[in-house]
C-alpha cells in the first residue's frame, strides 16, 4: 500500500475533479436522449428545473434565517438549521444548472429524508474530527442580567490584563 505524497491530492478530490470534467458531456448525452423521447418538452422540463431551483434557494435561505433567529430567541444552538441550510442551497444550485443529472441530484438533496441522512453523516464526521483533536469548541456564552437581555447595543466582555500590558507606558 502506498502512502500519499505531499503534492498529490487525495483520491476523493481526484475523483470529484474527474466527475466535474465529465459532467458536461454526461449532461449533453442525457439531454439528447431525453429530447429523442419527449421532443420540445425537454426545454420545458429544463426550464421547470431552473425555476424550482430558484424557489428552493429562496425558501432555504429565508427559512434558515428565520429558524436560526427563532433558535437564538429560544437560546438553543441552531444545530439542525446549520446542517440543513447548506444542503438545501446546494440542491437549489444543482437545480439551476441546466441538465437532468444535476437536477436529479438537486432533487435528491432537497428531499426531507435525505436531509436527516446527511445531517447524521455530518455529525459523524464532525464528531470524529473533534475526537481526533482537529476541532476545538469554545463556549462564548455568558450570563447577562435581564435588563440587558434585549439590548443589542450592550456587549459583554471580560478584560484580561497581562504583565506585559501593565509594563507598557
Amino acid at each position: 500500500m502506498s502512502t500519499p505524497t505531499a503534492g498529490r491530492a487525495p483520491f476523493w478530490v481526484r475523483l470529484l475533479f474527474a466527475v466535474t470534467l465529465c459532467m458536461p458531456i454526461i449532461e449533453v448525452v442525457v439531454i439528447v436522449l431525453v429530447w429523442q423521447v419527449i421532443g420540445w418538452w425537454t426545454l420545458v422540463a429544463l426550464a421547470a428545473c431552473f425555476c424550482l431551483g430558484l424557489v428552493v434557494i429562496k425558501r432555504a435561505s429565508v427559512g434558515a434565517a428565520r429558524e436560526m433567529r427563532s433558535a437564538m430567541a429560544e437560546r438553543r444552538p441552531p444545530a439542525r438549521e446549520v446542517a440543513d441550510a447548506p444542503q438545501a442551497l446546494v440542491g437549489g444550485v444543482l437545480l439551476l444548472i441546466p441538465g437532468f443529472v444535476t437536477s436529479l441530484l438537486g432533487i435528491i438533496l432537497i428531499l426531507p429524508g435525505m436531509r436527516s441522512v446527511s445531517r447524521r453523516l455530518m455529525q459523524a464526521v464532525v464528531g470524529r474530527r473533534m475526537a481526533a483533536g482537529g476541532v476545538h469548541v469554545v463556549d462564548y456564552t455568558a450570563t447577562r442580567t435581564d435588563s440587558f437581555r434585549n439590548d443589542p447595543e450592550v456587549i459583554e466582555a471580560e478584560i484580561i490584563e497581562t504583565d506585559e500590558d501593565r509594563k507598557k507606558p
